[in-house]
């Protein structure tokens, strides 16, 4: 920077210098203190260039150029060598694996003579007989297979109450009561056996109650209180039946058979 003001100031100087010499030679005459004002007028006033300031340029940074990384080339397994398979070494006759001993049969058990008991056959029930051998669930049984009673249920000690008020308070040993599950049907049987003559009347006026209530209106239709006028009533002994049905007297006539054997 010095330098350059020094150069500055010598061509400044010399500017001047021949500034001065041609003055000089075109007027000679003139006096020096002319020459020295216009050379003062004429010589320019050096004005300080300003140093220019340094710029300072950053060095590029050397960047280390990355080296290409080398691939890894994988190395083949090593293939395993096939295991060779085991001969197996052949037994010297001496040494044969001994035979297993299969277990003997046990023999199967004898069969038995008697026959098995069958469980699920239910006991069966002999039906009561009467001190004369007359089984009235067997005669029921008889005259429905050749007489029509269907639609039939057993009366148990509600019905007999409702329909044969008394009748359950006598002590039977016998007792076969069958009713119509339908108010449209008149059939309808009682066989009874008491077990003391003394309840013979008594039963036998239940009986009659019975038809003549379903006679009087209880029977509702007209075929079934046609059908109870019809009506039988027997008694035997202490045997009595009641039944109301189209084959009444033919019923009738072999309930009174029984006793005449």
């Amino acid at each position: 920077m010095s330098k350059r003001i020094t150069s500055l100031l010598l061509i400044a100087v010399m500017l001047l210098c021949l500034a001065a010499c041609g003055n000089e030679a075109e007027e000679p005459s003139a006096p020096a203190d002319d020459i020295g004002d216009i050379a003062s007028t004429v010589a320019p006033t050096s004005t300080p260039t300003p140093e220019p300031e340094e710029t300072v340029e950053p060095s590029p940074s050397a960047t280390p150029e990355a080296s290409p990384t080398p691939a890894i080339t994988p190395m083949p397994s090593p293939t395993p060598a096939p295991t060779p398979e085991a001969t197996p070494t052949p037994l010297p006759p001496s040494e044969a694996p001994a035979e297993t001993e299969q277990p003997a049969e046990s023999a199967p058990p004898a069969e038995s003579s008697e026959p098995a008991p069958d469980e699920s056959a239910e006991p069966s029930v002999e039906p009561e007989v009467g001190g004369d051998g007359i089984n009235l669930q067997n005669f029921y049984d008889s005259i429905s297979s050749t007489y029509e009673f269907s639609s039939m249920m057993d009366m148990d000690t509600e019905i007999m109450d409702a329909y044969y008020p008394g009748l359950s308070a006598v002590s039977t040993a016998q007792f076969v009561g069958k009713i119509a599950m339908i108010t449209a049907s008149a059939n309808e049987l009682v066989l009874i056996e008491c077990a003391s003559s003394d309840d013979v009347a008594a039963v036998q006026a239940i009986l009659e109650t019975r038809k003549q209530t379903q006679v009087d209106g209880g029977a509702w239709y007209p075929e079934s209180i046609s059908m109870w006028e019809s009506a039988q009533i027997c008694v035997n002994g202490n045997y009595l039946m009641l039944v109301s049905h189209a084959n009444a007297a033919d019923i009738a006539a072999e309930f009174n058979a029984l006793f005449s054997e």
